[in-house]
């Protein structure tokens, strides 16, 4: 009966201990029941060229606990896309990558998006003009994280600059045409000297000058009875004149004809953002030494540049948000640039030496990164108005009227402002 008594003490002892031991130590008391967290899931959308794919593989070492599903779509798909999952509740991405003319679009569908303000306030790493375009009018809301911008710089063949009798080094480029009539003058030179157009087309011209200026579609009545601010009548007539001239090839970007006239050397000059580079390795590797880069002429300007949105169908915003975070952060930025060609939209890059000491071999060693960083810090830019992107494609629809077609300049505008008028009425 004692050793009976002894031996059931004996067990409620280890018993005991070994409650003991699993509440501090579970991991070790317990090794054959602990079970693994499998990591989450993010799904992000992207278009072919982002660069993005390297850096969220660099992510995923130092986030075990997250997956990344990439999902490339083309440029236009993304938000037809976008729109049938809100619509349906239906498959959505946790990331979405939105070029600033879409983000534009998707101003309209705010509830559908996160404010990205609810998880931190990171504008102090980023350009200021470039986190204005990711707000919403009255501040209070941030639909993305900023990715990357589009500051322009003259892409010019220094070889057909040089037949022509023009200045050709790019420091003496970029003094002798400081102006659009600068421009101009050297465009009819070339013609006439080698009979080589100046520009591919005329929507590089429109644009570039247009976005000099700030807030150019912004719809107001205070435009003498026209809707249309008067700088998109001025870039209209300024592409309208350089047609009239002659000096433009009329040959449509990342289209097969352009890349014929770029190897064959049909034009001498391309109003380029960096992200354009890829564009123009890819499509005449042939040319490659024969370009150089200088100032753009006029105001700093910039084309589009992209964001990072949380959809409000992501299962994760959270950890959307800091991969969002991460991705766009100046690290990462300069790291884009330096493997991609994308401009970094966070000024602490600039400051980096490997930034500093890029040379593009096809651009005849350029310093890339000091030419673009000098727009870049100096352009000027607010709020962008929902409108903006369906006005600008009704702009360059009607001058591809005129350059395609050989439509009447004049009555191709009237119509251009008749259908913008359209469009306001119909909101």
């Amino acid at each position: 009966m004692a050793l009976h008594n002894r031996r059931c003490v004996l067990s409620f002892v280890l018993v005991l201990y070994f409650f003991i031991i699993s509440a501090c130590t579970p991991q070790l008391a317990l090794p054959n029941l602990i079970t693994s967290v499998p990591p989450k899931t993010l799904r992000i959308w992207l278009w072919p060229g982002s660069g993005l794919e390297t850096l969220i593989k660099s992510y995923s070492l130092i986030r075990p606990d997250i997956d990344v599903e990439v999902v490339i779509a083309q440029f236009d798909d993304i938000l037809p896309s976008l729109k049938i999952a809100f619509a349906t509740n239906g498959d959505a991405p946790d990331i979405v990558l939105l070029e600033s003319s879409q983000l534009n679009q998707v101003k309209h569908f705010q509830p559908y998006f996160y404010n990205l303000y609810d998880f931190n306030d990171e504008r102090i790493h980023y350009l200021d003009w470039k986190w204005r375009q990711a707000e919403n009018k009255d501040r209070t809301f941030l639909y993305g994280m900023p990715a990357d911008i589009g500051p322009i710089a003259l892409a010019y063949r220094h070889d057909l600059f040089k037949a022509a009798g023009l200045p050709y080094g790019r420091e003496a480029v970029g003094n002798a045409i400081r102006s659009w009539e600068d421009l101009e003058q050297a465009g009819v030179l070339l013609k006439k000297k080698t009979g080589v157009f100046l520009f591919d087309n005329l929507a590089n011209v429109y644009s570039t000058y247009l976005n000099q200026f700030d807030a150019p579609y912004q719809i107001s009545q205070d435009y003498h009875g026209s809707p249309v601010n008067p700088k998109v009548k001025a870039a209209w007539d300024l592409a309208v004149r350089y047609h009239k001239l002659g000096i433009n090839a009329g040959l449509a970007s990342q289209t097969p004809g352009w890349a014929e006239g770029a190897v064959n050397g049909q034009f001498a000059a391309v109003l380029a953002p960096s992200w354009v580079h890829g564009v123009m390795k890819k499509n005449a590797p042939a040319t490659s030494g024969k370009w150089d880069l200088a100032r753009a002429p006029g105001l700093p300007s910039n084309w589009k540049g992209s964001f990072l949105a949380v959809p409000k169908l992501s299962r994760y915003p959270k950890e959307a948000y800091e991969l969002a975070h991460w991705l766009t952060a100046p690290q990462q930025q300069l790291t884009n640039f330096l493997t991609n060609g994308n401009f970094p939209s966070t000024p602490e890059s600039y400051a980096s030496a490997s930034f500093l000491e890029v040379r593009d071999p096809f651009f005849n060693g350029a310093p890339v990164g000091q030419l673009y960083s000098y727009p870049a810090l100096r352009y000027q830019a607010e709020y962008e108005e929902v409108e903006f992107s369906r006005m600008d494609r009704i702009v360059r629809d009607g001058l591809r009227r005129v350059e395609v077609e050989g439509a009447d300049p004049e009555k191709v505008w009237a119509a251009v402002v008749m259908q913008i008028q359209e469009h306001e009425g119909g909101d």
